[in-house]
C-alpha cells in the first residue's frame, strides 16, 4: 500500500532509528516505521532515504501491528522516497489533526503491569506542553519534565530519545516556556521489576521535541 507521511520523529533506537509521523492520508493517525524481524526494530538512515523530522516521505509498506503498537509498518522493496519539507508552521495544523493528545490515563513517567494491560488509545501522543526543562541525569540520562494540561500537572523524569539535545544538554539543561512533544509508550511491558513491589513497569518516552 502506497503512504505519505510527515514525519515529526526520527529518534535513537537500539541498533538504529526509529522513524514515525502523521499518516497524510487519514491524519489523525500515526505510522511507525519498523524492520521486518518480527521484533519492530530499528531500521537505517538508508532505509528512510535519510530523511529528516518535518520531511514528507513517500513508501510502499505493510502494516505490521505489534503488542501496543499498532501503528507500526514496514518499507517494501527500499521504495522510501523523500519528496519534500515542511517548516516548523506547519506544528500548530498537525496538533489539532491529530487524533490522540492524552498521557494513557495517568501522571507517572510509567505504566504499571494492570494500567499497560488496559491500554486502548494509541502508543503514540502529540501533547502541547510548558515549561520544558530538558537535562541529563547524574547517571548521564537524558530526560525531560514539562506542566501538561493548563499547568496543572508536572511531569517529571520522562525518557529523551530526540538526537538533536544529546550534545546540547552536555552543557547544562535546555529549557522552553512551550514545546509540541512526540511521546510514546513500548509495545510491550518492561521484564525489569521493581525490586521492592515485583511490579513491572511501561516506561513512556519523548522521541521528539520542537519549541511552540
Amino acid at each position: 500500500m502506497k503512504k505519505r507521511v510527515l514525519l515529526l520523529a526520527v529518534s535513537c533506537k537500539t541498533g538504529g532509528l526509529c522513524p514515525g509521523g502523521i499518516d497524510l492520508d487519514n491524519p489523525k493517525e500515526w505510522i511507525r516505521i519498523v524492520k521486518d524481524d518480527g521484533h519492530s526494530g530499528a531500521v537505517q538512515g538508508k532505509d528512510i532515504d535519510f530523511a529528516e523530522p518535518l520531511d514528507i516521505i513517500e513508501f510502499d509498506g505493510t502494516h505490521k501491528p505489534q503488542g501496543k503498537q499498532k501503528e507500526n509498518w514496514i518499507i517494501n522493496n527500499n521504495s522510501c522516497k523523500v519528496i519534500r519539507s515542511c517548516s516548523k508552521n506547519c506544528l500548530k495544523a498537525v496538533y489539532k489533526a491529530y487524533g490522540y493528545h492524552g498521557f494513557w490515563n495517568n501522571y507517572k513517567a510509567y505504566l504499571t503491569e494492570d494500567e499497560f494491560d488496559n491500554v486502548t488509545q494509541p502508543s503514540e501522543s502529540i501533547m502541547k506542553v510548558t515549561n520544558v526543562e530538558i537535562y541529563k541525569t547524574e547517571y548521564g540520562k537524558a530526560k525531560i519534565d514539562f506542566d501538561w494540561s493548563g499547568s496543572r500537572y508536572r511531569i517529571k523524569w520522562i525518557s529523551m530519545t530526540d538526537q538533536t539535545f544529546y550534545d546540547q544538554i552536555d552543557d547544562g539543561p535546555v529549557e522552553y516556556d512551550e514545546a509540541y512533544i512526540v511521546i510514546s509508550i513500548p509495545k510491550e511491558i518492561d521484564d525489569w521489576e521493581d525490586p521492592v513491589t515485583g511490579e513491572k513497569r511501561a516506561y513512556k518516552f519523548v522521541s521528539k521535541i520542537f519549541e511552540a
